[in-house]
């Protein structure tokens, strides 16, 4: 059977000389680079629609924060192996992350952009990743599965994210990659690329990216495909050996160093306690990951139904090895006390791979299309129900966020548009000109409503919005918050902060805020057919709300309000400072 990485060895037929200016352009695609092309194509599709808004977009708290303050801290320390956040050991994670992130700030300085490439370039590099298995599977819609993994909902967000999620996802893909190659050949190629990329998705996530691909071997050798072809040639012991001597590396340093805490924390904190106990007191919702997929997913989720479809009539070694790998870590996280959506992502591209293939079949049955228009009309009503509460919050009440709402409704109704092309382009094989345009357009549309998201939230951020005043806080201040504890903080201030202490400094130099109120986001809004709940003259004349606050004297003190995106709440604080 042929190599997945086929598109790399097709050879292409060369066109017949000329000195016609248009077929000598068409030639110019023709060389032994030319299948080079759509894999840069992809790569920059991926890397300008996440790139957009990610300059302007604030931190998003809790988690960005903490990842783009270690890796400065880190790079501050020049301590590589033991991160630290507010200059305490942050042991969540393995320090692969941080390590990139500190290559991007010395590349681009220290901003939210540089602490978010990492993650760009990784999704980018996955969308390549995707096209090359598509290639060998349904190469007449290469394009279509990158494409379609891109416009995801979890993928425009986490695709994004200064955190440690898309670089492990990535590691697993090219992982599983591996596996399904050398379930067809024996190749010391594909052997070292396997245990290659489990030791690095380990030192960026950590054994989430060793029992993915594990649960996929047991589903796919002992479930979905019992023949004997079913085990590859991975040469069990030097392929571990390999890959622990890589992740020793920086292991046995950081274990002496932390004294076994790493361990302790990293893996008995943050990997067992976190499956036994809910995080920050999140309720256990039954069957969470059979659902959220659908929001994750989205809008290709409206596929599912072409899903099913194509593992029923086209059921082979490899989509009984795409299925256990998209099911695999649904079944780990089942059991997971904690549930957040992006912990299953590492099975997507595995969903993406099996629709690839059915989205290219003539006949589609009743159920897949009705499923797919249901779920796009659903969404589509809701896009355009945000879209008209416009008029309301933004020209009878004034509110802060009436721009939020319309960004917002505006991505859902871009999204449906594309699986709306999605289905024109399955429907009709023979013309897909129209198809590709309406997803062009969707394209740069997209691009330009992410960018005005970003700012307008950046415009909200109360920590952007203070943190003018940070930029004479003499390194010796004390720094204290109470009730606003957000990692943001020490992000653009640069200083260590403690949080909630007994009692407040009374000698200068000092900075500190103090928690008035919060109110949710859903509080906040209120219901336009509810007229005695209209807050009408509240929002009139607050047009300082998106305004940061101005640097002012050595000693000051006030009252902001603003939006605590990672909280998803409305937050009004009491600051004062006295350098």
């Amino acid at each position: 059977m042929d190599s997945i990485n086929s598109p790399f060895k097709k050879k292409f037929p060369q066109k017949p000389q000329n000195f016609d200016k248009t077929k000598n352009l068409l030639r110019l695609t023709n060389t032994k680079f030319s299948p080079f092309f759509p894999l840069l194509f992809v790569f920059l599709f991926s890397f300008v629609l996440l790139s957009a808004g990610s300059f302007s977009l604030p931190l998003i708290d809790r988690d960005e924060p903490r990842f783009a303050q270690a890796a400065r801290e880190m790079m501050e320390r020049k301590n590589f192996v033991v991160p630290f956040f507010n200059g305490e050991f942050r042991l969540d994670k393995p320090p692969l992350i941080y390590w990139l992130m500190v290559l991007s700030y010395k590349l681009l300085g220290i901003n939210e952009f540089s602490a978010r490439l990492p993650s760009i370039l990784s999704c980018s590099i996955l969308a390549v990743i995707l096209y090359c298995i598509a290639y060998r599977y349904s190469p007449s819609v290469r394009l279509i599965v990158p494409i379609s993994f891109c416009f995801s909902l979890q993928t425009l967000l986490h695709g994004r994210l200064a955190t440690a999620d898309m670089a492990m996802t990535l590691f697993v893909t090219t992982a599983q990659w591996a596996f399904l190659n050398l379930l067809n050949q024996k190749s010391w190629f594909w052997f070292s690329i396997f245990w290659i990329s489990l030791a690095l998705g380990f030192l960026a996530k950590g054994p989430i990216s060793w029992l993915i691909p594990l649960f996929t071997f047991i589903l796919f050798r002992f479930v979905f495909w019992r023949k004997q072809k079913a085990i590859p040639s991975l040469h069990l012991i030097p392929g571990l050996l390999l890959c622990l001597s890589i992740i020793s590396l920086w292991a046995l340093p950081a274990l002496i160093e932390t004294k076994g805490l790493f361990w302790k924390i990293g893996i008995g904190e943050h990997v067992i306690r976190r499956g036994m106990e809910a995080f920050d007191n999140r309720p256990f919702i039954p069957f969470y990951y059979f659902i959220s997929p659908f929001l994750s997913l989205f809008p290709s989720s409206a596929f599912f139904g072409l899903f099913i479809e194509t593992l029923r009539k086209k059921w082979s070694m490899e989509n009984a090895f795409f299925l256990s790998w998209f099911l695999a870590p649904i079944i780990i996280f089942s059991f997971y006390a904690t549930e957040l959506p992006h912990y299953i992502m590492p099975g997507f591209p595995a969903y993406f791979l099996v629709t690839g293939q059915g989205i290219n079949e003539a006949k589609k049955t009743k159920f897949s299309l009705l499923f797919a228009l249901l779920l796009l009309v659903v969404f589509f009503l809701f896009s355009l129900f945000l879209v008209s509460l416009y008029p309301f919050y933004g020209i009878i009440l004034n509110h802060p966020l009436k721009n939020v709402l319309l960004s917002i409704g505006l991505v859902i109704l871009l999204l449906c548009l594309f699986g709306g092309a999605m289905m024109l382009y399955g429907h009709n094989l023979s013309s897909r000109t129209a198809p590709f345009l309406m997803m062009a357009t969707n394209y740069i549309a997209l691009i330009y409503v992410l960018n005005f998201l970003a700012k307008d939230l950046r415009c909200l951020s109360l920590t952007v919005k203070i943190a003018p005043l940070f930029k004479n806080m003499p390194l010796a201040s004390q720094n204290c918050a109470w009730g606003y504890t957000e990692p943001s903080l020490v992000f653009y201030s640069n200083r260590l902060w403690t949080w909630d202490p007994p009692l407040a400094p009374v000698l200068p130099p000092y900075f500190s805020l103090r928690l008035e109120t919060e109110t949710s986001l859903f509080k906040t809004l209120p219901w336009p057919l509810d007229e005695k709940n209209h807050p009408r003259s509240t929002y009139k004349n607050d047009s300082a709300l998106g305004t940061p606050l101005p640097v002012q004297a050595s000693q000051g003190e006030g009252r902001i309000e603003g939006l605590n995106l990672g909280r998803m709440s409305w937050v009004k604080i009491d600051f004062s400072y006295h350098y």
